[in-house]
């Protein structure tokens, strides 16, 4: 499972953003996780309680923000990707190679406490 070396960058990155700003704590913190990253949400969710034990962060929610994929069909323009269908346009089908957007991992917010 990879979502739990994610979690530990989380809390690393975390931690390094309370330190900027002098805080001891957090007690939430939100997630961009893009559709197409390969990160499983509930896996992430349950990874991140394991691994903020002991630190800052132990007992902070986790929200996780869901980012669908938006791919570039050369015929339509931006359109939302299904992952059943793989990078084509649901539409009509034509390759969609640009990811938009859709591979996010990032920490979006940190409520301090």
């Amino acid at each position: 499972m990879h979502e739990a070396s994610i979690a530990v960058s989380l809390i690393e990155v975390a931690c390094e953003v309370m330190r900027e700003h002098g805080a001891a704590r957090a007690s939430a913190l939100t997630v961009r996780v893009g559709q197409w990253s390969s990160v499983v949400p509930e896996a992430l969710n349950a990874a991140f309680e394991a691994c903020a034990e002991d630190t800052p962060l132990a007992g902070a929610a986790l929200s996780i923000e869901r980012v669908p994929g938006i791919g570039e069909c050369p015929q339509h323009g931006p359109v939302e990707l299904e992952l059943r269908r793989g990078l084509r346009c649901p539409l009509c089908g034509a390759a969609t190679p640009t990811l938009l957007q859709g591979d996010e991992l990032e920490l979006d917010s940190l409520e301090l406490a």
